[in-house]
């Protein structure tokens, strides 16, 4: 497992310096993982801070990215998890990640997002993120996040948690 994480590529970059062939395996990607709506999915990608990419040997196995969320989609998340805050404070959201299921539990998903918060730290604001996967939670609060709120069901997923911290 070792020499796999030795052989993977981490690639960060805005979506503009983005190849046209990276974009789209991106799409693919995520839309693979079956927990995000395609609609205005390429328009989202591209309205992304970074994105961040994992490659083992020239395959692409893991993606995540630092979104730049709408103001209604933020108050669509906090109305769900029933958490009141001023809007204005929040920049980004920690999202779209997956990883490719022959390679996951290795670490990188956390390493991908790890170097994405990096990316963002000369950044203020308030950043979050919402997941129910148990490892990805137990992630964010290993980085500082603090789950607020109530548990909500989602489209894609059940019990989803919501997570936030200060940058």
């Amino acid at each position: 497992m070792l020499g796999v994480m030795a052989s993977c590529k981490y690639i960060i970059k805005k979506p503009a310096d983005c190849l046209l062939a990276e974009l789209f395996h991106f799409y693919l990607l995520l839309k693979k993982g079956n927990k995000v709506s395609t609609k205005d999915l390429s328009q989202k990608i591209h309205n992304c801070e970074f994105l961040a990419f994992c490659y083992l040997e020239n395959r692409l196995v893991g993606i995540s990215a630092i979104k730049r969320p709408a103001k209604s989609y933020i108050e669509e998340v906090h109305r769900k998890a029933g958490v009141w805050r001023n809007i204005e404070e929040y920049i980004f959201e920690v999202g779209y990640s997956f990883t490719e299921d022959d390679v996951r539990r290795l670490g990188i998903s956390g390493t991908l997002k790890q170097m994405l918060q990096e990316k963002i730290i000369h950044h203020h604001g308030m950043v979050f993120s919402t997941t129910a996967v148990q490892t990805s939670q137990r992630f964010l609060k290993s980085q500082g996040f603090v789950a607020c709120g109530n548990p909500y069901q989602g489209k894609y997923d059940d019990n989803i948690i919501y997570f936030e911290k200060r940058i």
